[in-house]
């Protein structure tokens, strides 16, 4: 498939949301935005290389138990940068609004929601999304072969990982790369403003090609 084919098939699953703009600026340093009464301020946070020994990749909440599916979307095996993007409210209480993993430096031209086997993007409602239930006010990114080793609730030693997650805490935002063994690791977050269901959307470039993934809090 040629540049212009990829991007036209990308475009035919692009989300209807007109969600560019915001991702662009949820990830400008400085940016801010007003929202319901209330003005965020954006800054943009490096917490970690994600390892993707398979390209397949897992985004979930991390502390509570099941086998969370892959996307069917996947990328190419390597080590990739993990930003959250921290809003902060008038009161200077900070919570992450996304959580983004960056592929290339190329700029996204449409974003794709993220599916796992099974989903798809036509059966939804108008507004509708595919996501992951947080639970425990947490999310994260794993490589497929990351998520079996990655059964954090089940762990005699929970309260030490609770507490090496809450060691950078400051209302109301925590993140911490987890390593499992010398080819995976997670890298987890706080999710927004806590339990809820988060999308996810793939960032295409104009050559067709994955450049960024990004879970949305919702926070917008």
């Amino acid at each position: 498939m040629g540049t212009r084919g990829a991007l036209k098939y990308w475009n035919s699953m692009a989300s209807k949301m007109d969600i560019a703009e915001l991702y662009t600026a949820a990830f400008r340093q400085g940016r801010t935005l007003s929202d319901e009464g209330r003005t965020l301020t954006f800054s943009v946070v490096p917490i970690g290389l994600l390892s993707l020994p398979s390209g397949r990749i897992v985004a979930s909440d991390p502390l509570t138990a099941g086998h969370p599916e892959p996307f069917v979307q996947t990328v190419i095996p390597g080590r990739y940068p993990v930003e959250l993007s921290l809003a902060r409210d008038g009161k200077g209480a900070e919570r992450v609004a996304m959580a983004r993993i960056k592929f290339t430096g190329r700029q996204p031209e449409v974003w794709v929601m993220a599916l796992n086997k099974g989903q798809s993007q036509s059966e939804l409602p108008a507004g509708g999304f595919w996501g992951y239930r947080s639970d425990s006010g947490t999310g994260a990114f794993m490589d497929a072969n990351a998520a079996s080793r990655a059964d954090f609730a089940y762990l005699d030693d929970i309260d030490s990982l609770l507490l090496e997650l809450t060691a950078n805490y400051k209302p109301y935002r925590y993140w911490l790369e987890v390593p499992l063994d010398r080819r995976h690791n997670v890298v987890m977050f706080s999710s927004g403003e806590g339990e809820g269901s988060y999308p996810s959307y793939f960032g295409i470039d104009e050559a067709g090609d994955i450049c960024a993934l990004v879970t949305d809090f919702q926070l917008i």
